[in-house]
């Protein structure tokens, strides 16, 4: 960002831009002041009339500031981020930095959920969907904490993958009914 959208490119990240230290624990109260606060600063209505490189420059960083905040207020997007600044992008398949790589033993129990979905109660398998998405993500912070990304990556792509099977699990529902 330029100085002249009223804040200097730091090359910070999200957590940066918005003034907050880098950990999965954010107090939410100071994640909306702050954006609240250094979005005013930026919104692109006030440089109006100022050129259009200013005009530009605080149109990007009004947009730099929304995403961080976006990213930021919620909870796995926001360890998905640190995961992605620990070095691991979940959204790509790169051998070495990319996503890691399911188990063949947790692939083969996915297998086993989508065949109990065809014949048992969508309800009960939902509910031991979720909690398994809860423990994932639970184990994914904790491990955030440690400072293991490797570990925090392995459960959030677990929880990605029991997130696909809830949204399955709730299209059959909504087939059934």
């Amino acid at each position: 960002m330029s100085e002249g959208a009223g804040m200097k490119d730091t090359g910070a990240d999200h957590f940066g831009l918005l003034g907050l230290g880098r950990r999965w624990q954010v107090d939410r109260g100071a994640l909306e002041r702050s954006y609240l606060e250094r979005s005013r600063a930026v919104h692109p209505d006030a440089f109006v009339g100022r050129g259009a490189a200013a005009q530009l420059a605080a149109l990007e960083a009004s947009s730099r500031l929304n995403t961080a905040y976006r990213v930021l207020r919620d909870p796995f997007l926001r360890a998905e981020y640190l995961v992605k600044l620990g070095g691991v992008d979940l959204d790509s398949s790169d051998p070495v930095h990319g996503s890691p790589q399911p188990s063949q033993t947790f692939l083969i129990q996915m297998i086993e959920l989508r065949e109990r979905l065809a014949e048992d109660d969508t309800d009960t398998i939902r509910d031991e969907i979720e909690a398994r998405a809860e423990q994932a993500f639970d184990e994914a912070i904790a491990a955030l904490d440690r400072n293991d990304i490797p570990v925090a990556a392995r459960e959030l792509v677990a929880r990605r993958y029991y997130q696909r099977f809830l949204d399955e699990v709730a299209d059959a529902q909504a087939e059934g009914s």
